[in-house]
């Protein structure tokens, strides 16, 4: 049986930096490699990944909704890890605070957007800053990226969601 799991996670923006996680070792998921902030979607939240998205940020940083500005849906990805589907809603943002909380999930860095690609990610989410920094500026655009194993390697399948309707 094939189960789903759903995830929210923001790559939050201060002059010139992002804010990162270094998860903990002791994690289920990804122990020890570095992410935006985030996790799993309430069942409340199934419909509406951007509440998950500012729940999660405030629990794991303390930085609440009304000092964030424009967070953004900028990439879904689906993936499968044996039975399950696992699809993530991944957002971009800006916020004016500094000063972040310390929890268990693991250690927050501000990390200067230059060496954001210096850092050990899942290889999905390496992957998706790699497009992320290629791209401009002005793109907007919500990118949908199905994961794949081409013949041992990561191949991340990219497509622009955009409104069909003319």
């Amino acid at each position: 049986m094939i189960t789903l799991r759903n995830g929210v996670t923001a790559f939050l923006h201060n002059n010139g930096e992002y804010l990162l996680m270094k998860r903990a070792d002791n994690r289920k998921i990804a122990p020890g490699v570095w992410s935006g902030v985030g996790g799993h979607m309430e069942q409340s939240e199934i419909n509406d990944p951007l509440t998950a998205c500012y729940r999660e940020i405030e629990e794991e940083t303390g930085i609440s909704r009304d000092k964030i500005s424009s967070l953004k849906l900028l990439y879904i990805i689906t993936r499968r890890s044996k039975d399950e589907i696992r699809q993530s809603y991944i957002y971009f943002g800006e916020t004016a605070q500094e000063e972040v909380i310390q929890t268990d999930e693991g250690n927050l860095f501000w990390i200067a957007e230059g060496a954001l690609l210096e850092r050990e990610y899942t290889k999905t989410f390496t992957v998706m800053l790699e497009h992320y920094t290629r791209r401009s500026r002005d793109d907007r655009a919500v990118y949908v990226g199905v994961a794949e194993n081409s013949n041992g390697r990561l191949r991340m399948n990219w497509a622009r969601c955009v409104d069909f309707e003319l």
